[in-house]
């Protein structure tokens, strides 16, 4: 390994370390010297895209080569590469062993992986390594949950349909067992900006699926949905939702299933025609006549 190359990632690590955000971006070099990164305010850290695929190939070339590396220098390279590439498991993998062996504290890589998930919101190893990280700590107290939540939004808002985002959030809610009604009503709140994200209403019914399923339940959710529709009929996800209500209902002993599937199809006929609503009517016919 070159003083250039080690130089050249020491730089890389020591800067992610110190930033809060990390962006790739073009940035100007000159025959004279060459602009691998830059920190704007000390809080920024812009990577030159230009470079990425030279720091990649550097990174593994190090991790994979004959030359055994210490353990600050293998956090350093896969703390480089996986900037690069999350997806890198073999990283993740000595990341974990040097979690284990007490060589990187378990915060400062909650704040690394929280910087990665800033720049890839829909990274699956990321999300499963700080899952990883969590049921590492002795004192899950010292985990704010509020911040947990904070994280999964702003995944969330930052890719559309985020499976990731949301299969890490169905965890949190288990594994620190979350208050239902107080996250339903922040799912609510979130669906009323983010309507169209058909994501977000399948998590609402994993949260109404550990609530447990009741008539009263599923009237208030109906309700709720055909308030949405008033705004926004053309939106397939609130049409989904309101299916996937109506086939829980159909489960539940107490309800009248013809009474009910009449009902819906009353009140199909006072929103707009359109696509979606004329499925749905075709789906509450074929129910009542089986």
């Amino acid at each position: 390994m070159s003083s250039f190359e080690w130089s050249l990632v020491s730089l890389l690590s020591s800067s992610i370390e110190q930033c809060e955000s990390i962006e790739f971006m073009p940035l100007t070099s000159t025959d004279e010297y060459q602009v691998h990164c830059h920190c704007e305010e000390n809080r920024y850290l812009c990577i030159n895209v230009d470079e990425i695929r030279q720091i990649v190939n550097l990174c593994y070339s190090l991790i994979f080569s004959k030359d055994a590396l210490d353990n600050n220098q293998l956090n350093s390279v896969t703390r480089v590469l996986l900037c690069c590439i999350t997806e890198c498991l073999t990283s993740w993998n000595i990341r974990r062993r040097l979690v284990l062996a007490k060589n990187i504290l378990i915060p400062q890589e909650l704040q690394f992986t929280e910087k990665l998930l800033y720049l890839r919101p829909k990274s699956e190893q990321l999300f499963r390594y700080r899952r990883w990280l969590i049921q590492k700590m002795n004192n899950t107290d010292e985990i704010p949950v509020a911040k947990e939540f904070e994280i999964c939004t702003r995944a969330s808002e930052r890719h559309f349909i985020n499976y990731a985002s949301w299969s890490y959030r169905r965890w949190v809610v288990d594994y620190f067992h979350v208050d239902l009604d107080e996250e339903l009503n922040r799912n609510r709140l979130w669906l009323e900006t983010n309507i169209s994200d058909s994501s977000g209403f399948s998590y609402r019914g994993f949260l109404l699926s550990r609530k447990g399923f009741s008539e009263q339940l599923i009237e208030q959710e109906l309700k709720l949905d055909e308030n949405w529709l008033k705004f926004y009929v053309d939106r397939e996800s609130i049409w989904i939702y309101r299916q996937t209500l109506v086939f829980i209902a159909l489960t539940i002993s107490s309800i009248d299933r013809k009474a009910f599937l009449t009902k819906e199809l009353d009140l199909v006929k006072i929103f707009r025609e359109n696509f979606f609503s004329i499925r749905f009517s075709r789906l509450l016919n074929t129910l009542l006549s089986s």
